[in-house]
C-alpha cells in the first residue's frame, strides 16, 4: 500500500514538470496512456533485470533529469510481487484524476 501511495506523491511532484503539464498534450508532453506505457516500459525493463543505472538513463533521456531520476528511484523500490500491470493502471488512474 506504501508504494501505491508513493506513486501518486510521485506522479503528483511531476506534474510541476512542463512533460507532465495539465494540458501536456497541448505542450508535446504526453497523455496519460502515454505515461502509463512509459512507467510499464521501465517496470517491465527492471522485471527483464536491467540495471536501474540503465533505465535511469533512458527515463532522463525521455523525461528530464529529475523526473527520470524519481520515477527510476520508484520503480527500484517496488518489491518483485508488485511489478505488475497494476502500476500502469494505477500510474494512469491517478494522472486522470489530478
Amino acid at each position: 500500500m506504501r508504494n501505491w501511495v508513493s506513486a501518486g506523491l510521485v506522479a503528483g511532484m511531476m506534474m510541476g514538470q512542463p512533460l507532465w503539464a495539465e494540458d501536456a498534450t497541448d505542450e508535446g508532453g504526453l497523455d496519460c496512456a502515454a505515461q502509463a506505457q512509459l512507467v510499464m516500459d521501465a517496470v517491465n525493463a527492471r522485471k527483464d533485470g536491467q540495471s536501474k543505472r540503465k533505465t535511469r538513463r533512458a527515463l532522463v533521456k525521455q523525461l528530464d533529469k529529475t523526473a527520470g531520476e524519481m520515477l527510476a528511484d520508484w520503480i527500484y523500490s517496488l518489491e518483485d510481487a508488485q511489478l505488475t500491470d497494476e502500476v500502469g493502471e494505477a500510474w494512469e488512474m491517478q494522472c486522470e484524476a489530478l
